[in-house]
């Protein structure tokens, strides 16, 4: 069945990544100072955050690449420069923060956390990406950017996932339900992994540097899947945003209600066809704002910064008194403050070291050998 396409810009999309990334922040910042977010169901489960920008990148790289993997176009060293633009200049820069912010902080004989998150051995693992693949024993150094370790080893994994997805083209929707269960039931089967294999240390949901490389490959299926399935199959218009609607209140009921984890795909692959429907039909208002996407897309920098902020921020208010006995206001402002500085912080950095660094690296030219595919041009994505 033919459909409308999908526009080149799903300025949605990039504007969902701002809502990732916030829902993350929220579960990171949500024990500081005794407000008791973490009592909040939406708030204490917003490490899903991080399941959400895993099917998000593999529904924007298949918007990208799925064409071009089907007709024999796709270049796989194009395709890792763009990744390697895409995701390691900001990487490298927070891993620098967090590295300086130790030195500075042990210079001064104060601490920012346990010993073993700072392990000079771990370092080579983080350069390379491979963080999340076993290859350290607990988070360490920047511990969010062990999503993109885990995002790394999906962009290698890429022309294979994608490769399979076009082959089961005349049956998408049945791949598409597919990944969905396969998501489903990496939740119920493997929530228990850590007492089969103790190295793997938490269950399959909040698997970090252990194994988080195993924690992307449903998810980001997922979206492949969900690519492949819509670009074929329009909902009507006037479905859009009630599916949109629909979804989201299903992800606040499975974590406010205090649902099982796992029912919580339902929502997040209809959030994500939904938002895309309504860029596909123009019915984007506010989700293509200006604003909102340019949140969007500084959203990658947010979440990679942020633990460096959240370090300083708080230990600077504990030698300015602010505790948890503080007045609540006071304690109110100092929360606020700290989601407003990351957030002015992560816009900094966009323009001034992902967007530079990243057309720079694009701008390499590769060298060329026979037979060999240019990659795909690249819209603005996850």
């Amino acid at each position: 069945m033919t459909a409308l396409a999908y526009p080149q810009d799903l300025k949605p999309l990039t504007s969902l990544r701002f809502i990732a990334a916030f829902w993350v922040l929220l579960y990171h910042f949500k024990d500081h100072l005794g407000l008791g977010m973490g009592q909040i169901g939406l708030v204490a489960d917003g490490y899903l955050g991080v399941d959400l920008f895993f099917t998000l990148s593999g529904f924007i790289l298949a918007h990208v690449y799925l064409t071009s993997v089907g007709d024999g176009r796709f270049g796989y060293g194009g395709f890792l420069k763009n990744r390697i633009a895409r995701v390691y200049p900001m990487h490298l820069a927070a891993l620098a923060a967090m590295v300086l912010l130790f030195v500075g902080a042990s210079a001064m004989g104060a601490g920012v956390g346990s010993p073993e998150a700072f392990k000079w051995s771990d370092l080579p693992a983080h350069l390379l990406m491979v963080h999340a693949w076993g290859a350290t024993s607990a988070v360490g150094w920047n511990f969010p950017s062990w999503s993109i370790s885990a995002e790394w080893a999906a962009y290698l994994l890429f022309p294979l996932i994608a490769a399979a997805v076009v082959r089961a083209q005349a049956w998408s929707g049945s791949v598409l339900a597919g990944a969905l269960a396969l998501c489903v039931w990496s939740f119920w089967a493997l929530s228990n992994l850590h007492y089969a294999l103790p190295w793997v240390g938490r269950d399959f949901s909040q698997m970090t540097a252990q194994i988080g490389a195993l924690r992307i490959l449903p998810s980001f299926l997922l979206g492949v899947a969900l690519y492949s399935f819509g670009r074929n199959h329009a909902a009507p218009k006037s479905w859009a945003w009630p599916m949109v609607c629909v979804s989201a209140g299903w992800i606040m009921a499975t974590t406010m209600l205090g649902w099982w984890e796992g029912f919580v795909w339902f929502g997040l692959a209809g959030l994500l066809y939904g938002l895309a429907e309504t860029s596909r039909h123009g019915v984007d208002a506010p989700m293509s704002g200006r604003v909102f996407v340019f949140l969007g897309a500084a959203s990658y920098a947010l979440y990679m910064i942020h633990l460096p902020i959240d370090i300083v921020w708080f230990h600077a208010l504990e030698r300015f008194g602010v505790t948890e006995t503080s007045d609540l206001m006071v304690r109110v402002g100092a929360v606020v403050g700290v989601f407003v500085v990351s957030i002015a912080a992560s816009v900094f950095a966009y323009l001034v070291i992902e967007e530079p660094a990243r057309k720079w690296i694009r701008a390499i030219q590769l060298p060329s050998f026979r037979g060999a595919r240019s990659a795909s041009p690249e819209p603005r994505r996850s």
